[in-house]
């Protein structure tokens, strides 16, 4: 059998036809068959590429880290720790890209494997990132908390599944955001200023009828 030449190009091709049928038919909807006939290649070049659906979903979310390019911001020595902390977040509230991915419908009571995935990518992928920026700010003043790798990673757990996952209204949704908000004032992060919570409380409006749907009841 011949050789795939050009194997980053293949996968790419299997993301966007993947992120395609997700968006149209929802990711509980969309079986590895359908990305398989949508594509007119094989399914064993498919799980040549990625082990399984699940996988497909988590390279969707690490192209968009790496086509944000979040280097330019990471790497601006204009702006505090503090300050990248909050664009950081901001891009993830409001960049299309992000958004997008986002309007993807999961149903995680049929997908509990994804909570594990989303844990693992917090701590493992995300967390380093935001334990940088406040090792940024305890150096720059702007930021004094004692336990960056520890408030880093309970910070994105919180973030990423509490209030991500299980929010069932927008006073909901907002509730825990104000929680995390003077949790993180108390460990010296204040982060959450008004801009941001105006951020958030707009993203809701934007994902009202994904957030609503993770929490009807499963047939």
């Amino acid at each position: 059998m011949a050789r795939n030449k050009y194997p980053e190009e293949t996968q790419r091709k299997i993301l966007d036809v993947a992120f395609r049928l997700f968006s149209e038919k929802g990711y509980d909807h969309t079986t590895i068959q359908n990305i398989v006939d949508a594509l007119g290649m094989s399914k064993g070049a498919v799980y040549h590429h990625f082990k399984s659906k699940e996988d497909i979903l988590d390279h969707l979310y690490d192209r968009y880290y790496v086509d944000s390019k979040m280097s330019d911001l990471l790497e601006d020595p204009s702006r505090t720790g503090l300050e990248k902390l909050r664009e950081l977040l901001r891009r993830q509230l409001t960049d299309p890209g992000k958004l997008d991915i986002d309007h993807i419908s999961v149903s995680f009571a049929r997908n509990p494997q994804l909570i594990q995935l989303m844990l693992t990518t917090s701590v493992r992928d995300a967390a380093p990132i935001i334990r940088r920026l406040l090792e940024e700010g305890n150096a720059d003043g702007s930021i004094s908390t004692p336990c960056p790798k520890e408030a880093a990673e309970s910070f994105l757990i919180l973030l990423n599944l509490w209030a991500g996952i299980f929010s069932h209204s927008r006073e909901d949704f907002m509730a825990k955001f104000r929680f995390l908000q003077a949790m993180t004032d108390g460990l010296g992060i204040p982060v959450f200023d008004r801009t941001l919570m105006d951020t958030l409380d707009a993203y809701y409006t934007k994902l009202a009828p994904k957030l609503a749907a993770l929490q009807a009841p499963q047939s």
